[in-house]
């Protein structure tokens, strides 16, 4: 598929336009210069082809902070991984020595190119666009992204473009590749989306057959079960690295992958869009995707840039299939921390959580070592003992292994169906419980991503929240789903599901 990466000087409305070409947004957009810092990827369709489009950070002096330094070598990058640039100017500002220095850049890589000039709100404001601009020539493409303006024309340049370089796939193989590079980059919505369905149409076989004995209900629900499963094992597992800012989420994606994709710098809030890269790992297949900080609601202002980044983290917290919390094991597991955990938990997601900076611990060597703190830890967060808690390094590469186990072992829990047999078990240790032994207590299976019973009693409105938590670890001593949270409904016998 043609990648294409937009380049231009900060705040000369890349992030607009790579949105309106999308179609969605994708990437933050803001008033402040720099908000872009990460290559944020997306789908593009024309008329005639897909594209892989890469916005990126942009070419400014920034006050000599170190990060645009960075920043531009991100940008570098993604001119050197692309097949056409689409080189973006600011019509407002009119041609500067930075924009001079942009397509001097541009001309040198010897790709092909196209120059556009944006924030053109009008027809007449395009003679004195020209005059501004003449010195690109006559091919140069004048649009207003946020309206969305002469967008199309983008399009159709880049068709030409494409058609002259022959990017047309040949084979049956090439067409595999390009659903996988679709797969890698799209957000999930879809298949999410056809999971519910398929979960739904279960929890509606339930209601028809609810009167039908246990093992009879469970065995057509496991059949069920082992479709998606099947399904899911050509799929992609995407996972979410979230937690509070500088926590060192970006550093520890880039040592999973042993190199620098994400930009890391000692400053909160250096993450503002959440970065998706593919990755394989011993033959399992991966989207990591890095996210924003998440700081308390008080903290965040509407109007700040962090207010859509935040945005950015929830949402893919909600598309994720696990979640790898980030822990500064220096400070502890904090209120804010707990407070993700449990969104993480209601949202019914496999949860592995990442005790960083290890590597500090370990030269201070305490007493009863590096296992005696993370007990410590797990002690200080009990409602998601069901979660695995690595010791990692960012830094040193410590637990890393350790860690793309338990997010794979995190997974297969978070997926799989009990045997009518293995609920049978379950039955029989729910009836010998005193608060049970009157409600003749029946369980199904109704969904996976998150495993979620229905238990049907006498007496609904007798069973407490702590009864409830015991039918649950009743279900992990017998089967586990370690690393996975388990979600439960309780109903009267005869009662509609």
């Amino acid at each position: 598929m043609v990648k294409v990466a937009i380049i231009g000087k900060v705040n000369s409305g890349k992030s607009t336009l790579f949105n309106a070409m999308v179609g969605s947004s994708v990437s933050i957009t803001w008033k402040e210069p720099g908000t872009t810092r990460d290559i944020v990827e997306a789908i593009a369709h024309s008329k005639k082809m897909d594209y892989v489009l890469m916005d990126t950070a942009g070419y400014a002096p920034y006050e000599g902070h170190p990060l645009q330094k960075i920043m531009e070598e991100q940008t570098e990058k993604a001119i050197n991984d692309a097949d056409i640039l689409i080189c973006v100017f600011d019509a407002k500002s009119g041609f500067s020595e930075i924009d001079k220095k942009i397509r001097d850049r541009v001309i040198k890589s010897a790709k092909p190119y196209i120059f556009v000039v944006n924030k053109v709100d009008s027809k007449k404001e395009e003679l004195s666009v020209y005059q501004d601009f003449h010195i690109l020539g006559d091919d140069l493409i004048m649009v207003s992204a946020l309206h969305k303006k002469n967008i199309e024309k983008i399009f159709e340049k880049l068709d030409e473009i494409s058609e002259k370089l022959e990017f047309e796939e040949k084979s049956s193989f090439e067409k595999e590749k390009i659903s996988d590079e679709k797969e890698k980059i799209l957000e999930d919505e879809t298949q999410i989306l056809i999971g519910k369905e398929s979960l739904s149409r279960l929890e509606l076989e339930i209601e028809k057959q609810r009167e039908k004995e246990i093992d009879e209900i469970s065995k057509e629900l496991i059949e069920k079960g082992k479709v998606l499963i099947k399904k899911e094992r050509a799929e992609k597992i995407r996972i979410s690295f979230v937690g509070r800012p500088n926590v060192g989420k970006s550093s520890l994606i880039n040592k999973i992958l042993g190199y620098p994709r994400c930009i890391v710098y000692d400053e909160p809030g250096t993450t503002r869009d959440a970065v998706r890269i593919p990755f394989e790992y011993e033959g399992k297949k991966f989207i990591l995707v890095d996210t924003p900080g998440i700081r308390k609601k008080s903290k965040i202002e509407k109007e700040e840039v962090e207010f859509k980044s935040v945005g950015r983290s929830l949402t893919a917290i909600f598309v994720s299939d696990v979640i790898i919390l980030v822990i500064d094991s220096l400070e502890g597991i904090t209120h804010q921390d707990k407070h993700i955990a449990s969104l993480i938990e209601r949202r019914g997601k496999a949860l592995v959580v990442a005790l960083n900076k290890v590597d500090i611990i370990r030269e201070l060597k305490p007493a009863g070592g590096i296992g005696k703190i993370v007990d410590a830890l797990k002690k200080s967060a009990k409602f998601i003992k069901w979660a695995y808690f690595i010791p990692v390094s960012a830094k040193t590469g410590y637990g890393i292994p350790s860690l793309l186990e338990a997010i794979y072992s995190s997974y297969r829990e978070w997926i799989k169906s009990l045997k009518p047999s293995e609920l049978l078990k379950v039955r029989e240790k729910l009836l010998q419980l005193d608060f049970m032994r009157n409600q003749n207590p029946k369980i199904f299976q109704v969904g996976i991503k998150p495993p979620t019973f229905l238990v049907y009693v006498n007496e609904p409105e007798h069973l407490r929240r702590n009864q409830i938590m015991h039918i649950q670890k009743i279900i992990r001593q017998l089967y586990g789903f370690y690393g996975s949270p388990i979600h439960f409904r309780v109903k009267r016998h005869g009662e509609k599901y």
